[in-house]
Formats: structure tokens, C-alpha cells, sequence
């Protein structure tokens, strides 16, 4: 364990983790050690850690560990494995399942576009409250109509970029 201590216990390495955290946290609504952890496990060598490690490394209570890695299995960003001979949970990173979850989020802006027509149908006519939530239906109606292509160029470019 000292060695993977002195390995993590860089400045640079806390403090990029520390703007990761903060990041998800103003981003995402995350708390903090949701964010910190999530950060730890995309570049933690290896990729599997016990919330044992998770909470040595980053000096956390194992009780918010554990609590904080609840949210990020719901979330689907990481994973839970056991193996056999080995009592201990390991948690690793789901890189591959961020795509999915942008796409739900994506999703969640052209159901916006839709409640924003909705209103636009009600207060159709009605002065100020109108041309507000037109300005406001406008945006998310250019952004909805961006991400079919969006998505459809990072399928092409993925599949070339990523091959290491």
C-alpha cells in the first residue's frame, strides 16, 4: 500500500483530481467525493480499486466511499466486480459508457425543445411572455436539430481515433 500511496500522492495529480471533483460538482451535481473518486478511477494504475484503496487514496471516510460509489453504479460511470478468493469489491471506471450517457443528456434538450413548443402553442399572442420563451424554445430547437449529426459524425470518428 505505501508505494500506491506515494504513486497518488502527487500535488498535481490531487490537485487535477480536485478540479475534476469541483467540475462535476458544478456540472453535473455531483457531490464532491462522487467526483473525486470517479476522477481517481480514470487514471488510477491499475484500473480496479477496493473502496478500501478509494479511501486511502483519497482520504475519505469509508463510509462516504461507500455511499458515493452507490451513486456512480446508478449513474453507470463505474462498475462493481468481485473474484473468487477475494472478498473485496472492485471498482473500475466505465469510459466506454460516457457516449450513452452525453446521448441521454442530449436527449433531455430536444424534450426540452418539445415542453417549449407546448408553451409556445399556450401563450401564443401573449406579448413579453412569448417572445421569452420563444428566445428560450429557439436555442434548444437549433440544438436538438445539431445532434443527430453530431452524433452521427462521433460514430465515424470514434471508430478510426480510438484504435490504439
Amino acid at each position: 500500500m505505501t508505494e500506491y500511496a506515494q504513486r497518488t500522492d502527487r500535488p498535481a495529480m490531487s490537485e487535477w483530481i480536485e478540479q475534476m471533483a469541483a467540475h462535476f460538482e458544478s456540472s453535473e451535481g455531483m457531490p464532491l467525493i462522487a467526483g473525486r473518486i470517479l476522477a481517481f478511477l480514470l487514471i488510477c494504475d491499475p484500473p480496479e480499486r477496493t473502496a478500501a484503496e478509494l479511501s486511502h487514496g483519497l482520504n475519505a471516510s469509508t463510509g462516504s466511499i461507500s455511499t458515493n460509489v452507490r451513486l456512480l453504479l446508478r449513474l453507470g460511470v463505474i462498475s462493481k466486480t468481485t473474484r473468487q478468493g477475494r472478498e473485496a469489491a472492485l471498482y473500475r471506471v466505465e469510459e466506454d459508457r460516457w457516449p450513452e450517457l452525453v446521448r441521454h443528456r442530449m436527449e433531455q434538450v430536444t424534450a426540452l425543445e418539445e415542453l417549449t413548443e407546448a408553451g409556445l402553442r399556450m401563450f401564443s399572442g401573449q406579448g413579453e411572455r412569448a417572445r421569452r420563451l420563444r428566445t428560450v424554445h429557439e436555442f434548444y430547437k437549433w440544438l436538438a436539430g445539431q445532434m443527430p449529426e453530431l452524433w452521427q459524425r462521433w460514430e465515424r470518428e470514434s471508430r478510426t481515433a480510438l484504435k490504439f
